[in-house]
């Protein structure tokens, strides 16, 4: 009896806690166990077709992309020690105070600099050498154009967890400034090895961007495909975001030939106060988007735009509410009172 007592009240505590013990360890592992990233599909394509719409415009430069095995979610430490030992390193904004970050090696950045100078890649890698301002200026067209296509063709997919639209920052000369830069936090790595010049040139690109979105999972249950309704609006965030160079071109004067071989340092050539007020702000064709006035802001150097052509003038103000109309008077309504008859005089 006393054991079936037992055997009793062990059931009803069992039934007031719901499961046994090892029954709720079991489903909570399996609850607990972590679920796989959803990963971009395409991305090899992605970076690949990126690569060569930027390398279109560069004629010579004939660029083949292989695309290396990504690196999820590493932190700086490791993107340094993942970096090439020479080359072009640019630190691209984000948005929201995060950053990302481009290397271009040395094989990439003389051939950029090769076929906008001479036409052709030069055979055979040069000598390496510390990337200076005029190799940054040279390389910073490919580069925007390089992360404009990458969010383009990024656009709508599920998995994409970092900003799509990157933009040019700065190039660090020091690669120590690197781990003081970059927020300690999740990034993806990128990379390239690329042919350049049918063979004249091997180069290599390394992009790290960070995490900055609510990862998506995929427990295996779902496709993770996006929603066909909402890729229209994700196409246009991502156009929207891809970063513009525009060339503030204060004004344009013909010389002739032998005045401009005869230039040296030193030479003044004098403009007229006009040209202040008649910047253009022009695209990477020499478009004019935008007019504009020089002069200065906080010390700085800086243009104000003006209406004109791209930029419509100032909406007037609405118009002020119509006073209120004052009633018929008295003589209007075909009646006198005293005071009409009197002069105006109040009556008696």
């Amino acid at each position: 009896m006393i054991a079936g007592k037992d055997a009793r009240e062990t059931g009803n505590v069992m039934s007031q806690e719901g499961f046994n013990p090892g029954l709720r360890l079991k489903i909570a592992g399996q609850a607990a166990a972590p679920v796989a990233a959803l990963r971009p599909e395409g991305l090899d394509t992605a970076l690949t077709r990126a690569l060569g719409k930027a390398a279109a415009p560069f004629e010579g430069l004939g660029l083949e992309a292989s695309v290396d095995p990504p690196q999820w979610d590493i932190r700086p430490p490791d993107i340094a020690g993942a970096l090439p030992e020479a080359g072009l390193l640019v630190m691209l904004n984000a948005g929201d105070a995060a950053r990302a970050l481009c290397l271009m090696d040395p094989g990439l950045v003389d051939a950029l600099i090769e076929v906008q100078t001479t036409g052709a890649v030069a055979q055979g890698q040069g000598a390496v050498r510390p990337p200076t301002r005029i190799d940054a200026a040279l390389t910073r067209d490919f580069l925007g154009l390089f992360l404009g296509a990458l969010a383009g063709e990024l656009a709508g997919k599920a998995g994409v967890d970092w900003p799509p639209g990157l933009s040019y920052g700065t190039h660090l000369s020091d690669r120590r400034q690197l781990e003081l830069l970059l927020p300690d936090r999740p990034y993806h790595l990128f990379s390239a090895s690329l042919d350049l010049g049918a063979g004249a040139k091997a180069g290599r690109i390394v992009l790290a961007v960070p995490v900055t979105g609510t990862a998506q999972v995929d427990g295996g249950g779902g496709t993770g495909a996006p929603d066909p309704g909402d890729w229209a609006a994700r196409w246009q965030q991502a156009i929207r975001a891809a970063p513009l160079t525009l060339e503030a071109v204060l004004a344009c004067r013909p010389l002739p030939l032998s005045r401009i071989e005869a230039l040296q340092p030193g030479d003044v050539l004098p403009l007229d106060r006009e040209d202040l007020a008649a910047t253009a702000l022009c695209d990477a064709g020499g478009r004019v988007i935008f007019r504009a006035r020089l002069g200065r802001s906080a010390g700085h150097r800086a243009v104000r735009l003006t209406a004109g052509r791209g930029l419509a003038p100032a909406k007037a103000a609405p118009p002020a509410p119509a006073a209120p109309t004052d009633p018929p008077s008295s003589a209007a309504s075909g009646k006198s009172t005293a005071s009409d008859t009197a002069g105006g005089a109040p009556a008696a």
